[in-house]
């Protein structure tokens, strides 16, 4: 339904579909207009030769990552099997390498997820935001046996995020619709959508009919108001068995990398242990590659990505002459009006370097440079 409602929405199929050819499976991608409730809809089939085939977890990253997809789709693609894997690990006690999927490794969930993903980067998609997912009643068959509705791997993976409980007797939400809505929203669920300019919208279509709702998944398109480029990220990881020279390093990575900024919290964890929160703020479309690089820094097996908004002031640099250099300073304003002001570090220590003179002395004197030369005094100043 989420394949579909991204195509209805203005994915082109066969795009989707020429992208996915790249997979290492047989399959076709079938489109057929529908109607459900007297709303247009599309519903999407994935035909395929394939019978009760079971992957690992590792079987299904390497199909995708050797698949060539565009990279911002397999990184979403592997982050919501990823977050399959550890639900069904913790369901079934084992590792998240070794967990084997059935009717989640079958060529239909494969092609869903991924080109689900595709569909998304098509539609140039730089963040996803989404309703609370329904969680419904009864019991569905499954490899294992009989199952209760919502089933354990669902709410493995949707734990510690908003859901909500409806009375229809059917599984409304699946491990794999669960898996793939939280990798791409961080698990934060909303009952409210961003504000936007709306662009295009898309109805996808489900087989079964609901007692009390139609069975669709609305997708809409737009450009999120006030947003100037991609929209920012908060990432957060706590570390508790990593030096500080390990976390200082990757604090610097992630600024030399992309982050717009990043820093280090001290926190206290469970029975009492000091650890550090590391935290960078980030432009969406380098999420998955910084959170990445934030664990491969510092050991961290999971990141938090929280989408975050920001005021910021208007900001220039002025070059001042000091007798012994010239030196940078940023200035900051509001409404057109200069209210704060800060020499570069990096030209201030190298001139105090080079001069042997303190950090303090530069500083100093390229505050009273620029009140000299604007003939202002702004926060910041001696």
């Amino acid at each position: 339904m989420t394949l579909a409602a991204l195509i209805a929405a203005g994915a082109p199929p066969a795009e989707v579909s020429r992208a996915l050819s790249t997979l290492n499976v047989s399959f076709e991608l079938r489109t057929d207009a529908t109607e459900v409730s007297g709303i247009q809809a599309l519903r999407v089939e994935v035909e395929h030769p394939e019978q009760h085939v079971h992957r690992t977890f590792a079987g299904i990253r390497r199909l995708i990552q050797d698949a060539g997809l565009p990279e911002r789709a397999a990184l979403r693609s592997v982050a919501a099997f990823r977050l399959l894997a550890e639900a069904e690990g913790t369901v079934h006690g084992r590792l998240p390498e070794d967990v084997t999927f059935h009717e989640v490794g079958a060529v239909d969930s494969i092609i869903d997820v991924v080109g689900s993903c595709v569909a998304l980067e098509l539609l140039e998609a730089d963040t996803v935001s989404c309703g609370l997912l329904p969680m419904g009643t009864g019991v569905v068959p499954s490899a294992h046996g009989p199952l209760p509705v919502p089933g354990p791997a669902t709410l493995a993976v949707l734990k510690g995020s908003r859901v909500r409980w409806t009375a229809e007797p059917m599984e409304t939400t699946t491990p794999t619709g669960a898996a793939l809505m939280a990798s791409l929203t961080g698990g934060t669920f909303t009952e409210a959508a961003p504000p936007m300019v709306l662009g295009s919208v898309g109805y996808g279509a489900g087989r079964a009919t609901l007692r009390y709702a139609p069975n669709l998944l609305r997708a809409v398109v737009g450009e999120i108001e006030g947003a100037s480029g991609s929209g920012l990220e908060l990432l957060e990881a706590n570390v508790d068995d990593a030096p500080g020279e390990i976390l200082g390093a990757a604090v610097e990575t992630l600024l030399t990398s992309g982050a717009l900024d990043a820093w280090l919290e001290p926190i206290t964890m469970k029975k009492g242990r000091g650890a550090y929160k590391v935290c960078a703020l980030v432009e969406s479309t380098n999420r998955e590659e910084l959170a990445r690089l934030l664990m491969r820094e510092t050991g961290s097996l999971g990141v938090r990505h929280l989408r975050a908004g920001r005021t910021v002031a208007e900001r220039r640099a002025v070059d001042v002459e000091l007798p012994y250099g010239i030196c940078r300073v940023k200035v900051g304003s509001l409404d057109g009006e200069d209210f704060i002001a800060a020499p570069e570090y990096e030209d201030a220590a190298r001139l105090a370097r080079e001069n042997g003179l303190s950090l303090p002395r530069v500083y100093t004197d390229a505050h009273a440079a620029l009140r000299e030369h604007s003939g202002r005094h702004y926060m910041g100043s001696s």
